[in-house]
């Protein structure tokens, strides 16, 4: 007993780095087994101890006291048995000891698994060159009017989808539809063009815009949507009569389908030319839009400060004619309109009629053409001489909308040889 106890002691010694000298000559192995028994009793003999004084520790306290893990028991270092068996270098015992790999804690992996991802940048490609102006200028000029039209309908779509608050389909629209103002083609006329070809030209070119004509009317009849116009309930078989019903767009007869829009124009016709006499800038941009309006508010301020005018139809020369009339569906939203219908309706109007203008200085002069055996009124008016005015204008209506006709362009006749 007192020799474990001296063994004991003397292995301590080695391991603490004090010299001591050993009676007995011990080998490297049995010292390593030596070691491995003394940890063991000192384990056992510290729980023991413990368990008197302060009652049963917990494994996890007793295993943390002594550094001994829970899973397997602790390894002596290479360099402690190097200093117990006194030599220099690995022993065989020490090179099989091999160090426990590192296991994270639960609180780093916990921190790593919280901490955000910085997403990877995606490997873009070149940015494409910017199209020169030049080539884009080509593409449009290879358009032709009808793609051309249609990129405008596909951008009103893009616009309403971007700005959903505002309405894509009450912007100006930039360009007038295909109308066309057709010309005297009769036998007596050919000697009016240039030549037998320019004559053959203008004729299909009537013949097509005829064509038009009656498709348009004939989509705003199958929508009910002839403008003063109502068809009403009507048998099957008078539904043949649609067609030439339809060809009949420059008819200036009172049963035709364009008489309500003929009269709509006329009426029209008298508001403009009321509102420019009156200077009413702000009415006149209400019925006008495009060119047609900044051409009238240009006028409207060449006029001489300070002067009155007085603007009257005297009569209609010919009846009002609907020389061409284009529709197309702009309105493109997914529901239906709250309102009317889907078209637009663009129509060339001929107004053939006879009026006159009052022009009054400050002082209250009359300074226009006193009309023959006209008298003076008590209010110091005069009525001025009457004079024939033939105007073609382009009339537009947005059926979706509950608005008056409004003037966006005026065409002028040509002669056959100017064609």
């Amino acid at each position: 007993m007192a020799l474990n106890a001296y063994r004991a002691y003397g292995v301590g010694l080695r391991c603490s780095g004090r010299s001591v000298v050993s009676p007995v000559a011990v080998s490297p192995s049995q010292t390593l087994e030596g070691t491995r028994r003394i940890v063991a009793r000192r384990y056992a003999t510290e729980s023991a101890l413990s368990s008197k004084k302060k009652g049963a520790p917990s494994a996890k306290s007793t295993h943390k006291a002594v550094g001994v893990s829970s899973a397997a028991p602790k390894r002596t270092p290479a360099k402690v048995e190097e200093r117990a068996t006194g030599h220099v270098g690995q022993t065989p015992a020490a090179a099989q000891v091999k160090t426990l790999p590192k296991r994270p804690s639960a609180t780093k992996t916990a921190l790593k698994a919280a901490a955000p991802k910085t997403p990877k940048t995606p490997k873009t490609a070149a940015p494409l060159a910017a199209p020169q102006p030049e080539r884009i200028e080509k593409v449009e000029a290879e358009l032709t009017p009808e793609e051309q039209q249609l990129q405008e309908l596909e951008a009103l779509q893009y616009f309403g989808k971007v700005l959903r608050t505002s309405d894509p389909y009450g912007q100006p629209i930039p360009y007038s539809l295909d109308v066309n103002l057709p010309r005297p083609t009769g036998i007596t006329s050919v000697k009016k063009y240039g030549s037998l070809g320019q004559w053959w030209s203008q004729m299909w070119t009537n013949r097509l815009n005829d064509a038009k004509n009656a498709a348009s009317f004939f989509s705003l009849a199958s929508d009910e949507a002839i403008p003063g116009y109502r068809l009403g309930h009507m048998p099957w078989y008078k539904a043949f009569t649609f067609l030439a019903m339809a060809l009949k767009t420059r008819s200036t007869k009172n049963k035709a389908w364009s008489a309500g829009l003929r009269k709509q124009a006329l009426e029209a016709y008298v508001d403009l030319n009321r509102a420019v006499s009156s200077r009413d800038t702000k009415h006149i941009k209400n019925i006008t839009t495009s060119e047609y309006q900044s051409e009238i508010l240009r006028r409207i301020k060449k006029q001489p400060a300070g002067y009155t005018f007085r603007w009257k139809l005297e009569r209609e020369i010919s009846p009002v004619r609907i020389e061409s009339l284009r529709v197309t569906q702009y309105y493109l939203a997914k529901e239906e309109p709250k309102f009317g219908s889907r078209y637009l309706v663009h129509a060339l109007v001929k107004f053939d009629t006879e009026q006159s203008l009052e022009c009054y200085a400050p002082n209250g002069a009359a300074v226009h053409e006193v009309a023959e055996g006209a008298v003076k009124q008590s209010n110091g008016t005069i009525a001025a001489k009457p004079k024939r005015v033939t105007e073609y204008l382009i009339l537009e209506k947005r059926l979706w909308y509950d608005a008056p006709w409004v003037f966006r362009e005026q065409r002028w006749e040509t002669s056959a040889r100017q064609i």
